[in-house]
């Protein structure tokens, strides 16, 4: 499946979103939510190493 395109300001937003959202399931201790947060930053093609501040492996 092809990644959809997406401006810029956009791929901004969903970062930013999911930035929040994993600093919030990681506060709480939530790991299910940290991997439903890494599923979809992988479908929506965005390293999770962006969002955690976790090196890349690459």
């Amino acid at each position: 499946m092809a990644k959809a395109t997406t401006s810029p300001a956009r791929e901004q937003a969903l970062r930013d979103s999911l930035r929040v959202r994993y600093a919030a399931a990681a506060a709480a201790g939530n790991i299910d939510l940290k991997k439903a947060l890494n599923h979809e930053a992988t479908y929506l093609g965005i390293q999770l190493s962006r969002i955690d501040g976790s090196p890349d492996n690459h």
